[in-house]
């Protein structure tokens, strides 16, 4: 019989965040799981003749960090498009977006990332001014929502919308009697999914690099936003993934739910029973309740601050939604619910608490996607019928000084992505930056959690801050709960998978606002190292 080869990681200090939240100074792994945890000693004395030692020379370790929301898939279709975030005013965005278009010599120029109300002009592009930069090819600029685009008139000619005469189609905004060149919700989607399909080849090689621009923020696994978005398909996706996975290339343990325009379908494959591969998951149903907030579209009965008039409804009637979260509930799948506005979150937990009156489930862990409005009393319902929120807590950072003057007002961008509430609730939460609407930035995210700063230096709602241990477990232990994996990853103890992240300094052992500063200098996933370098 030949022995597995141990591996001893020793001379650091090594956070396991289990239940009595204990630290040790080593941590044995064999077979790509943890054998032991404890002192260096004891655990030499486990590791057999093929011991090798790694030593940490001080690192700290995490276990894996888990991101709870974010779509790789789309990143990696997006590879060969221009990203046009960062700009300072909107002319250097359009010329981004048409020298790319032009040196590509792509059929249909597609830029992504722009930002609105971040640019001088507090604007987006209008229709003549997109049909300036692509007279002969359909062209968007996709705003870095998601949930809206600027388009030309081929464009329009490609979704059926005349560009002459006034459009009846609510997503369609018109002004003075035509399409004035926004688009938003279902019309953005379905103009993303006239771009030129993409290979299994090149869907591949992106999801390589997003892949490891995950693992380079600690990201040992993931939930996506849910396969069957913008031209690509489930089958798409599970193809590309199983095919990385089966040539041993995939660094990333990835659960997917399906938009629920396909969610029937791939349901009666087979595809989203049991627990799938060591490394892919395909579970659960992805629903859109409202759009977003700085598109003007989620879901905000009262109105927005700048725009008092502005009053979107949810985007899926009420029926509809809750039969799609019963239909999903009682097939013991989990539902993921997007939901921004607190006209949305307080649709979504109506259309749980009916499926669960219907089909009680003690633990289904459905999940509330960005949940950014939502109130003590909707944050305490979902609490009693297993809906938990997974928080866009970087929107205090980023979008907070635009939430507190144009979108939302002081008094409700305060409270805004309550993960305080939710932790004196006992509600679990987790953490994401929605990647590709932001890159990943794990510490980054950490720091807003305990810290509750703006861009500007604003502190936007002080009530809402958490411990920097509450932060940490929004991203492990809990975020491992949210994707049924609790057994598996989260926490450093023996048994679970050797999924380490490995930080030049303790989040919780520096100053508050020091934690950004914090560095990932390694992630190990399954045994194996995915980024970084450690010294042997």
């Amino acid at each position: 019989m030949q022995c597995c080869e141990k591996t001893l990681y020793h001379n650091g200090r090594i956070v396991t965040l289990d239940a009595g939240d204990r630290t040790a100074e080593a941590v044995l792994t064999a077979g790509g799981r943890i054998e032991a945890v404890g002192g260096a000693g004891e655990l030499r004395r486990l590791g057999g003749p093929r011991l090798k030692e790694t030593d940490l020379d001080g690192l700290v370790v995490y276990p894996g960090f888990i991101d709870t929301h974010s779509h790789p898939d789309m990143l990696a279709a997006w590879a060969p498009y221009a990203y046009c975030g960062g700009t300072a005013d909107l002319a250097s965005a359009l010329d981004v977006l048409q020298r790319h278009g032009r040196e590509q010599d792509q059929p249909v120029p597609m830029g992504y990332g722009f930002d609105d109300t971040a640019v001088a002009e507090q604007r987006g592009p209008n229709l003549a001014e997109m049909d300036a930069l692509f007279p002969d090819r359909p062209a968007l600029l996709l705003h870095i929502s998601i949930h809206a685009a600027y388009v030309n008139s081929r464009m329009y000619g490609l979704l059926g919308i005349p560009p002459d005469r006034p459009s009846d189609n609510p997503d369609a905004v018109c002004e003075n009697g035509r399409p004035n060149g926004l688009i938003t919700e279902t019309l953005a989607l379905e103009a993303l999914g006239k771009l030129p399909p993409v290979t299994t080849t090149a869907l591949k090689q992106g999801l390589l690099r997003a892949v490891e621009s995950y693992n380079a923020q600690g990201f040992t696994a993931c939930i996506g936003g849910g396969a069957g978005l913008g031209g690509l398909t489930p089958w798409m996706v599970y193809e590309a993934l199983a095919g990385l996975e089966i040539e041993g290339r995939l660094h990333l343990h990835v659960h997917m739910p399906v938009f629920a325009d396909w969610f029937e379908r791939v349901l009666e494959t087979g595809l989203l029973a049991g627990t799938g591969s060591p490394l892919l998951r395909f579970h659960g149903i992805k629903l859109l309740v409202d759009g977003s907030i700085q598109a003007y579209t989620a879901a905000v009965p009262e109105g927005y601050h700048s725009r008092p008039e502005t009053r979107p409804a949810p985007i899926i009637p009420q029926e509809e939604l809750e039969n799609a979260v019963f239909k999903a509930h009682s097939a013991g799948q989990q539902a993921v619910i997007h939901g921004n506005g607190n006209g949305a979150v307080e649709a979504a937990v109506r259309a749980v608490e009916k499926a669960q009156a219907r089909c009680p489930r003690r633990d289904p862990r459905h999940l509330l996607i960005h949940c950014q409005m939502a109130s003590d009393e909707q944050l305490a319902r979902m609490k009693a019928v297993g809906l938990w929120p997974s928080f866009f807590g970087l929107h205090v950072w980023n979008w907070g000084d635009r939430h507190h003057d144009i979108f939302l007002g002081p008094e409700r961008a305060a409270r805004i992505d309550p993960c305080g509430g939710a932790t004196r609730l006992g509600l679990p939460f987790s953490l994401h930056a929605d990647t590709p609407v932001l890159p990943q930035m794990t510490m980054q995210s950490i720091h807003t959690a305990v810290n509750r700063r703006t861009r500007a230096g604003r502190l936007l709602g002080p009530d809402q801050r958490v411990r920097v241990l509450d932060a940490l477990r929004a991203y492990t232990t809990h975020a491992a709960a949210m994707c049924f994996e609790e057994d598996r990853r989260g926490s450093i103890e023996p048994g679970k998978l050797a999924d380490f992240t490995f930080l030049d300094a303790d989040p919780r052992a520096v100053a508050p606002e020091d934690i950004n500063k914090v560095n990932i200098v390694s992630v190990i996933s399954m045994g194996r190292p995915v980024w970084g370098a450690l010294k042997d």
